[in-house]
């Protein structure tokens, strides 16, 4: 049984529901706009990982990428095996801030880390933003203007197609140093 959550939940109900939806892998939406959830779902993705995470954003905010659960998540998915990788396709770009982002802070120590940016006219070919891990979960933002996103445990047709249109956009990206 799903218990699907409710945006006007307490967070803690949130991220049991959210860890229960993450182990069953139905596929089912779960909605995430507030900061709260979002970080939520981020961390419950990378917790999820297999073996590849791929982000395509205009920015890692740290109030979702720079908090300490996320950051957490990320480290124990990378150190977990070799093997794992992380890429990651940014729209906005500033060395100074990489220096500065806990997230980023923590990913330079692995080598499986790759970070791009995407040029304006490759910013032109779509309008959504999202993160997919491995070939069957992901969150997906239609519109990259606003945050409201619906993240997916199990569904392995939109997260291979998510991944294709990564893997376009990423032969289309200039590679950038985690610190320059």
């Amino acid at each position: 049984m799903t218990v699907s959550p409710h945006l006007d939940s307490p967070l803690e109900h949130y991220r049991h529901s959210l860890r229960q939806i993450a182990r069953e892998r139905n596929g089912g939406p779960v909605p995430n706009a507030d900061r709260e959830h979002v970080l939520a779902v981020v961390e419950t993705l990378f917790g999820e990982a297999r073996s590849e995470v791929d982000i395509l954003t205009g920015t890692l905010s740290p109030r979702v990428y720079g908090r300490h659960e996320v950051v957490e998540a990320v480290k124990l998915f990378l150190a977990s095996s070799y093997r794992n990788r992380l890429r990651i396709i940014l729209e906005s770009d500033s060395p100074r801030d990489r220096m500065n982002h806990p997230f980023l802070k923590e990913c330079s120590k692995f080598e499986n880390v790759h970070l791009r940016c995407a040029s304006p006219a490759t910013q032109k070919l779509y309008e959504s933003h999202f993160l997919v891990v491995d070939t069957d979960c992901h969150r997906f933002e239609s519109d990259k203007s606003r945050p409201n996103s619906i993240a997916r445990f199990g569904h392995e047709k939109v997260a291979r197609n998510l991944k294709r249109i990564f893997e376009t956009l990423w032969s289309r990206c200039e590679p950038i140093e985690i610190y320059s």
